[in-house]
């Protein structure tokens, strides 16, 4: 993933994370069910907590605020996007490595959210 010209890669659950909260899927179970599909409900808070630890953390290392994924009690949690800064730029086009599992995307700022449901659309095709 790249935002403001910096590159990182992202696990294939914090894709379906990202993805998740995107859409609007904010409930910390819809969550689990979505981003461990395929251990058809073998899995524990613990490992919720983990992902939303860890993506935090990497948020924090790539100079963004770890706030925007913000836990909604006893519910979930949520992307604030309002806490990025504002880049005048439009979107460049999204690029997926479907061998690493990673995905680029280019001066996002404002556009953060424009970028990401161009993501999440090009997944479902």
């Amino acid at each position: 993933m790249t935002i403001n010209s910096q590159c990182f890669e992202i696990t294939e659950k914090h894709k379906r994370l990202v993805i998740c909260l995107l859409k609007g899927i904010t409930q910390k179970n819809d969550i689990i069910n979505i981003v461990w599909y395929e251990q058809a409900g073998m899995v524990s808070d613990n490992n919720y907590h983990q992902l939303i630890h860890k993506f935090r953390n990497l948020l924090l290392e790539n100079n963004l605020p770890k706030a925007m994924l913000r836990t909604i009690p006893r519910h979930g949690a949520m992307l604030d996007l309002s806490l990025l800064p504002k880049i005048e730029e439009t979107v460049q086009p999204i690029t997926i490595s479907q061998a690493k599992k990673t995905f680029t995307l280019a001066a996002l700022g404002a556009c953060f959210t424009a970028a990401l449901s161009m993501v999440t659309k090009s997944l479902y095709r």
